[in-house]
């Protein structure tokens, strides 16, 4: 098993265990390596794909570099947890620090998920389709799941079932983290990357901002959801809550909002709906 931690700035660092890789990503776009670190430039890669790309040149790179027969991917602040007994789709943490990597039970993993094919986090409850969340969330936009969805339909027309079912409901795979056995990493690769390929060549970024340049990772935060329900009983998956990592004063006003309005909840499903667009 290999878990790689993706990360942009040397600063970023990944507590040592033997599970964890941290990875430069859009090594291809910097001038400098980070030291201890993987990179996403190596090997069969793509990179210089990375500000639209964002982790999924990881995702990439483990699929065509990697040999584990469990390979995963986690973000600098946010990972998956071993721990089922944690409530709700996340918890909150301070650094990762080795100590808290130990306490979260990071050990147990390969026995956690040995009897299992994916693992992702536990989806949480947005009271809205996800396809209405992609075009009310900042920096998002319609037309663009729009497309993908438009080219699902036409050269992956066995998913489309699963694209309308998942669309339509309220419950999101969020943050592109993900732990796959091999083979279902390959077919899972194998059908995401030609779709976002595709969107590259026909879609209008005209006009759009760096964060909007994101694309490809925002959809294929949806396009995850959509995988998973195409195999719907065929693939052992397991949910796990995820742990997001803070400091300072960000740790404790995410403490507090989450304690306010809990993940998940229909209260914070409200206040968000309140906010400014």
């Amino acid at each position: 098993m290999k878990l790689l931690v993706c990360c942009h700035r040397p600063e970023q660092q990944v507590p040592p265990h033997p599970i964890l890789a941290p990875i430069q990503v859009g090594a291809a776009l910097s001038d400098a390596g980070f030291p201890g670190f993987l990179r996403d430039d190596t090997g069969d890669n793509i990179s210089a794909k990375n500000r639209s790309y964002c982790e999924l040149t990881a995702l990439y790179w483990a699929w065509k570099n990697l040999e584990e027969d469990f390979c995963g991917l986690f973000h600098y602040r946010r990972y998956l947890c071993p721990d089922m007994g944690v409530k709700g789709p996340y918890l909150v943490e301070r650094q990762a620090t080795p100590e808290c990597i130990k306490r979260l039970g990071f050990d147990r993993f390969p026995q956690v998920v040995q009897d299992y094919d994916v693992v992702v986090p536990r989806p949480e409850n947005q009271y809205v389709t996800v396809r209405q969340q992609y075009a009310d969330a900042p920096f998002h936009h319609e037309k663009d799941l729009a497309l993908a969805e438009e080219m699902i339909r036409s050269r992956f027309p066995d998913y489309v079932p699963a694209m309308e079912r998942y669309f339509s409901g309220t419950e999101f795979y969020f943050g592109n983290l993900l732990i796959m056995r091999r083979p279902v990493l390959d077919d899972y690769c194998r059908w995401l990357f030609p779709i976002l390929e595709e969107f590259d060549r026909r879609a209008d970024l005209t006009g759009y901002g760096p964060q909007e340049l994101r694309v490809d990772g925002y959809l294929a935060e949806r396009l995850l959801g959509v995988y998973l329900q195409a195999h719907r009983g065929e693939l052992r998956v397991l949910e796990l809550p995820g742990v997001h990592f803070f400091d300072g004063g960000d740790y404790i006003r995410h403490k507090l909002v989450n304690a306010l309005l809990p993940p998940g909840s229909r209260r914070r499903a409200v206040v968000k709906e309140l906010r400014p667009r």
